[in-house]
């Protein structure tokens, strides 16, 4: 086991509310899903990442979709100031003219396809993003299996350039019946060391955390109102997650790999080249 001294990868959740309710997520089977970071909270973090590890990558959502923050401009803002990299998961349907203006500014933008509104404005973006004098952030479109959007996928793969995308993902359905992290499939490989729990910490709204993105009922103790990241990550209750590995909440899992499970297409030298994301030879 080899963790960072520091997470390279920290999710802060601006809100869990969302404004779709797709079958498929697990916020059916919690009871968590309204609220809103305060200002205060989100500054504080901000300020100890640009401190302590500004090369961090900061993804400011987990259970709910951040646009939905009634100041999602200015603590972008705020972390766009302080040089954080931002990469942002949306699910597209807010992205009017000022949120674009914004997300052009971020090193990397996913947005998850569930309404074919949503891949409309994605396509928008795409476009908007051709008279963008400015750097330009990396954007992929997803799907999900499962979800009647992924219709639209070949159109997407099949188009000569991915319809002006970067990339393309199609992720694995990963909650079945909110069994979160797994998604009833047995993998034929050795199960190796979970590298989440060595690299990326997950903050709720409300400074609770997670051990990782996919497991959504946070833990109980550490609060980020609180202690800083360090004492976070150092914390008694991430030291017994690490060494009890995998626990009841961990073992069920197969997203360990370290990349979410799936498959991903991706414009390389004006060719789409594909990826499997699975450990062994079938997906």
């Amino acid at each position: 086991m080899n963790m960072l001294d520091y997470p390279q990868r920290i999710a802060i959740e601006l809100t869990p509310l969302c404004n779709l309710s797709c079958a498929m997520c697990p916020r059916h089977h919690i009871t968590d899903t309204t609220g809103f970071i305060t200002e205060e909270l989100w500054f504080k973090l901000i300020d100890d990442i640009s401190r302590n590890s500004p090369d961090t990558v900061v993804l400011p959502f987990w259970r709910g979709e951040s646009l939905l923050h009634p100041q999602f401009l200015r603590l972008l803002e705020y972390a766009l100031s302080k040089s954080i990299r931002i990469h942002v998961s949306t699910n597209g349907l807010l992205i009017d003219e000022k949120f674009a203006d914004l997300l052009c500014r971020c090193e990397f933008v996913n947005i998850s396809i569930h309404t074919v509104s949503g891949l409309k404005q994605a396509q928008s973006f795409s476009k908007l993003l051709k008279y963008k004098a400015t750097k330009k952030p990396d954007v992929q479109i997803s799907f999900v299996t499962g979800e009647n959007t992924v219709r639209y996928l070949d159109d997407v793969i099949l188009s000569r350039n991915l319809q002006g995308f970067d990339s393309v993902r199609l992720y694995k359905q990963h909650t079945i019946n909110g069994d979160f992290g797994g998604i009833g499939t047995s993998l034929d490989v050795p199960r190796t060391y979970c590298a989440k729990l060595l690299d990326t910490l997950v903050i709720a709204y409300d400074g609770a955390i997670s051990r990782c993105s996919h497991i959504w009922t946070p833990e109980q103790g550490p609060d980020l109102n609180q202690m800083s990241i360090q004492e976070a990550w150092e914390s008694q209750v991430m030291e017994k997650i690490r060494k009890d590995y995998p626990d009841p909440y961990c073992a069920g899992c197969d997203q360990w790999m370290g990349r979410t499970l799936g498959e991903s297409w991706r414009m390389e030298d004006g060719m789409v080249e594909q990826e499997k994301i699975w450990p062994s030879n079938e997906i």
